[in-house]
């Protein structure tokens, strides 16, 4: 099983490959086909592979479920797993040029991490597939004004597991299997406009798409249609400076789902079904420091509504930086983020009585690639994350470290 989810994203980039390779071939003289395609793999050593909890905690969720007293909660000890794992990714991309202004745009890419001994329900894997046409509005040197439309293709792939010990996730009550509860497909088609000649930039974004899930009847369904229309503007603040701002409303609407009630309780007699709503903001401010060092400063607000009795409300901030540099044949990468989620109406576990549910973490990335060819470099990663809540189950500490190779043609 390991080696297939491998293989399989493998052998479909690698078809979309020996596609567009074919097709570049075949066509008349008058056209131009660009083909480009990277890949990187590693080794790499995670200290938490299934975002084990930092500390024992009482499973009040659990004592719900079972209608236990509260002195009968019980305790639960997590078991931190480590181990190894090999990250990969594929990238293809193709642009053929049918005129002066008109292409067909294509791309394919795969990526996953396929741990080893033992910790194979870490496994995960992403297929990203997408094709449409770009016509070209207008033209100033370099810049252009283009309209884009397009279909997309997802697959997703990972094991629900329990936290605690890394096993595959089943029902409390039942012990029914429903590991494979988020496993999806994305269907969906979109439309881009952007907006590059002149000193203002600016561009729009719309996407429907439907999202097939693998549901286990045993529990609420994930099955659900998401909408987005989105709109991003580029500023020039002065020479070395540019502000990038960026809206978004998206909708996710779901056909089996229902919300939860004021109480946190969840019925699909009583209860409607569940559709989010989402505003998110988002604001960088990008400076060139030096001919070697890039700077950005970032902040983003989420904001999400559950259109019932507003349960699953929360406001989401995110705060960072990222200082990037470049000299010869290093490149290195530096960010940390850090953000904080809000429920003003749900309490942790899920339970009335508990406090209320707060999420707050840090994330730091901190990656270096080394050019060795024209085609190929070395490269290096740390990741460290680390998430607080009042819903103890979901408080950890995990560190991953990577190292390995890449090329690109």
């Amino acid at each position: 099983m390991s080696y297939n989810i491998l293989l399989r994203p493998t052998l479909f980039v690698a078809a979309m490959v020996l596609f567009a390779l074919a097709s570049a071939a075949t066509e008349p003289k008058a056209e131009r086909s660009d083909l480009t395609w990277s890949a990187a793999t590693g080794l790499g050593y995670d200290s938490n592979a299934f975002q084990a909890p930092s500390v024992p905690y009482y499973d009040y969720y659990a004592g719900k479920l079972l209608a236990l007293p509260p002195a009968s909660t019980p305790l639960v000890t997590p078991q931190r797993k480590s181990g190894f794992f090999v990250p990969y990714e594929i990238k293809a991309e193709l642009a053929k040029i049918r005129d002066r202004d008109s292409r067909l745009l294509g791309s394919a890419a795969a990526d996953g991490s396929l741990y080893l001994g033992g910790l194979s329900n870490a496994n995960e894997y992403n297929i990203r597939l997408q094709g449409g046409i770009e016509n070209v509005m207008a033209r100033e040197g370099k810049s252009e004004d283009t309209l884009y439309a397009g279909a997309l293709f997802g697959k997703h792939r990972q094991v629900y597991v329990d936290h605690d010990s890394g096993t595959s996730k089943s029902t409390t009550i039942s012990g029914t299997d429903i590991s494979g509860r988020y496993n999806y497909m994305r269907f969906g088609v979109e439309a881009k406009y952007k907006h590059r000649t002149g000193g203002f930039a600016y561009g729009f974004i719309g996407q429907y798409i439907l999202n097939d899930y693998e549901d286990p009847i045993i529990v609420s369904q994930q099955d659900h249609n998401y909408y987005r229309l989105g709109a991003d503007a580029s500023i020039k603040v002065a020479k070395p400076t540019r502000l990038e701002l960026s809206f978004d409303h998206s909708a996710r609407d779901y056909s089996n789902r229902h919300a939860l009630d004021a109480q946190g309780n969840y019925s699909s007699v009583n209860n409607p079904l569940l559709n989010y709503k989402y505003n998110s903001f988002g604001a960088t401010l990008r400076n060139r420091m030096s001919e070697g060092w890039l700077l950005y400063l970032d902040y983003d607000r989420n904001t999400r509504t559950d259109n019932f009795a507003g349960y699953g409300d929360y406001k989401l901030n995110r705060y960072g930086a990222r200082l990037l540099y470049a000299q010869g044949a290093l490149k290195t990468r530096l960010a940390f983020h850090h953000w904080t989620r809000d429920y003003p109406n749900a309490f942790a576990f899920d339970v009335v009585g508990q406090p209320a549910k707060t999420y707050s973490g840090n994330l730091l990335k901190l990656k270096a690639e080394l050019e060795q060819t024209k085609n190929t470099s070395l490269w290096t990663e740390l990741v460290y994350k680390a998430q607080s809540t009042t819903d103890l189950r979901y408080d950890y500490i995990r560190n991953q470290i990577m190292a390995g190779m890449s090329w690109a043609y």
